[in-house]
């Protein structure tokens, strides 16, 4: 598990995560052990302030230094749970304050994770408003105007190309954005090394890596 700590009054990036109609879901007990073990891998590959965990219902939060780092790890999700369940993200920049480190992140308040509900709060209205697109999943919020309008711009077109892949498109983005060959992709998913290029260059896998990659390196 890659972690720091928080410093308090220092600006971080808040993450809440939700299960989309996880109810309906037939194996509620096998659902929430794969998203621990999915949000386990995560953990191990994404430096965070404070992990991914499960929290209450069927949600999870996490919190990360970077507005990169928390997109990485609200993508790894998506595409780890691919097949199992879709998943919501909101965002926030903010500070977070903590009354009870024992119990993190249950006792914090402070304004990333007012932005980070605000931000899933709408990202969970907007999709069903007409004329939005269906494949919206995750918003940001608390960041200047600017910045936040063209990160919720990147996140529309971002989300949509995530909502076009099917199960093995999003196995191989996974692979690919963990720097895996292709080889060893296909054969973790029992097919042909073309098949596996095949899909890199249809779905879009390289334009939303190469995006992320473009973020990281603008913060860096």
């Amino acid at each position: 598990m890659i972690s720091g700590s928080i410093t308090q009054g220092d600006p971080v990036v808040a993450v809440i995560g939700d299960l989309v109609q996880s109810r309906r879901h037939n194996d509620q007990t096998g659902l929430f052990a794969t998203v621990r073990r999915s949000l386990e891998e995560v953990n191990l590959n994404v430096r965070a302030l404070q992990s991914l965990q499960m929290t209450i219902g069927d949600e999870f939060q996490a919190v990360y230094e970077t507005v990169p780092a928390a997109l990485d790890a609200c993508l790894m999700v998506r595409l780890e749970l691919a097949g199992t369940c879709d998943v919501r993200f909101g965002i926030g920049w903010g500070e977070i304050s903590t009354y009870d480190s024992d119990v993190a992140p249950l006792a914090q308040s402070g304004s990333s994770w007012w932005n980070a509900r605000e931000a899933l709060n709408r990202a969970a209205s907007e999709v069903t408003r007409r004329g939005w697109p269906r494949g919206m999943r995750t918003t940001i919020s608390g960041l200047p105007p600017e910045e936040n309008a063209t990160m919720n711009a990147f996140l529309l077109c971002h989300d949509e190309l995530l909502s076009a892949m099917d199960v093995r498109a999003s196995k191989v983005t996974l692979g690919l954005m963990l720097g895996r060959r292709q080889l060893d992709i296909a054969k973790e998913l029992g097919i042909s090394q073309p098949a596996v290029a095949k899909r890199q260059k249809e779905s879009g896998a390289m334009a939303i890596i190469r995006a992320h990659q473009l973020l990281k390196a603008v913060q860096s």
